[in-house]
């Protein structure tokens, strides 16, 4: 080829060069710009002439200085193709991101650069970074990078999560069906939005609005996990609120509802000592006005009787304010240690009480009172299957997610249907003689839903069993 086609070629090469989008250009070992095109202008603001006084490590960034001179040492070393991303700054003090391939050149005294803007993308993805909660997941589940938004929301560093499995920081209080459903979709690599708690690094919950999305490569296979957040906690707390708000209303209502039967109830158990008492006044009033002597006998009678209605009307203070001003105070309590107590006050014990307790954690009551309410359904049922010689006690209890449960069912025979909403009404009973009976079950239902706020039910079963359902909130009482 003769030397004038091969200055053609040349400048054919050059303009070919020079009209590409990209950088390209020619540094020294030291990384002085030695050949650029007319792409480097735009790219850094710079003139030509300006750029070929410069080295391209002046323009970079501190930050970005050190990994591009390992990159040149590298690039010298193993003679292949070299990548990194470096920050620059423009001459309009401009900050510009660009894509560097860099290649040792055959002469081993020059490197070969190619350079893109991704400025854009960059930004992008700083502004990701600082703003959007995100993760992202290998196929099997392990974290393999998080944004720094991530990081201020939940206090992890980078390192303390890189590559624990992301159901380590599923928080304990989500549902069990929730958790299984969630997992089971990043499992199946399939797509899933929802509410779910997570856990910050000091183990406190933060709600957040949730949705991961599989990664799949060309031939549809998952490969990964992208999974982004927004908090809600703010949502949660004030529906929180709104609910605690709406349970103070309905607990005042009912609260209210119920003083306001008691009253009627008190007022009705009055009535009569009171008339006795009006009466034997009046009697006296009359004796003194019209009688000019008074009978001893008769004086000492009418006394006696204003006495003891005096004493009825007092016992039936002291019997609702026992009702509705528990004295003792809230603990920590196994449900299994209140049901042995219950037992000891009704002093039941014998082969035909059956007692099954699923394992459960203590919660929050007043013990003493509850094992009281629950010795006089005990007592009831001891009381009713007395006669029976194949007599059943049943107690159960068990513990869901949010509730305390525990059964007391006996065999003594079915309530009749048109009684049994009347079982836990003040002085009801169906015993033929009373003796002070009647408050026994309205006490215990008073004790559980009043002052536990808790719920009680009675249900006829198969086979002549009676069942007593005494149901608890977890925490109502924290």
């Amino acid at each position: 080829m003769t030397n004038e086609a091969v200055m053609k070629q040349n400048i054919i090469l050059k303009e070919m060069i020079d009209a590409s989008w990209n950088c390209i250009g020619i540094i020294s070992l030291d990384s002085k710009f030695i050949y650029l095109n007319k792409a480097f202008s735009p790219v850094l603001g710079f003139s030509i002439l300006e750029l070929q006084k410069k080295s391209i490590s002046e323009l970079i960034l501190p930050k970005s200085k050190e990994s591009f001179l390992n990159t040149l040492e590298h690039a010298k070393e193993n003679k292949t193709d070299n990548k990194i991303t470096i920050g620059c700054l423009r001459k309009n003090n401009k900050i510009v991101y660009l894509d560097l391939s860099i290649k040792l050149m055959s002469n081993n005294t020059m490197f070969l650069i190619n350079a893109v803007d991704v400025t854009e993308h960059i930004t992008e993805e700083q502004v990701l970074n600082r703003f959007v909660v995100k993760l992202r997941l290998n196929k099997d589940g392990l974290i393999q990078s998080s944004t720094e938004a991530f990081h201020r929301l939940f206090n992890y560093t980078s390192n303390e999560i890189k590559n624990i499995n992301y159901t380590e920081l599923i928080h304990y209080s989500i549902k069990s069906d929730r958790k299984e459903e969630f997992i089971d979709h990043i499992n199946r690599g399939k797509q899933w939005k929802g509410s779910i708690p997570l856990k910050k690094k000091d183990g406190k919950a933060v709600w957040v609005d949730f949705m991961v999305k599989p990664i799949k490569n060309k031939y549809a296979d998952v490969i990964g996990h992208n999974a982004v957040m927004i908090d809600i906690s703010g949502e949660m707390d004030l529906q929180k609120n709104k609910e605690i708000l709406e349970e103070i209303v309905m607990d005042g209502a009912e609260k209210l509802n119920i003083m306001s039967e008691t009253m009627r109830t008190v007022a009705h158990e009055w009535r009569q000592p009171l008339n006795a008492i009006s009466l034997d006044a009046q009697a006296l009033l009359f004796d003194l006005e019209f009688e000019d002597q008074l009978e001893k006998e008769n004086l000492q009678e009418k006394l006696e009787s204003i006495s003891s209605n005096t004493q009825d009307l007092s016992a039936v203070i002291e019997t609702f304010q026992s009702i509705t001003e528990l004295k003792g105070s809230k603990k920590k309590r196994n449900i299994k240690e209140i049901i042995n107590e219950a037992l000891k006050i009704a002093e039941l014990s014998g082969d035909f009480i059956e007692v099954n307790n699923e394992e459960s954690k203590a919660f929050r009551t007043y013990p003493k009172e509850l094992a009281a309410a629950m010795s006089s359904i005990l007592i009831n049922a001891k009381e009713i299957t007395s006669k029976r010689e194949d007599k059943k006690i049943w107690i159960t209890s068990r513990q869901t997610e949010h509730h305390v449960i525990c059964e007391i069912s006996n065999n003594g025979g079915h309530i009749p249907e048109d009684i049994i909403d009347k079982i836990f009404t003040p002085y009801f009973s169906t015993k033929e003689e009373k003796n002070g009976v009647g408050l026994s079950l309205y006490n215990s239902k008073m004790i559980i839903e009043l002052h536990l706020k808790g719920n009680i039910e009675v249900t006829n079963i198969d086979e002549d069993i009676v069942k007593f359902k005494l149901t608890f909130p977890i925490g109502a009482l924290d």
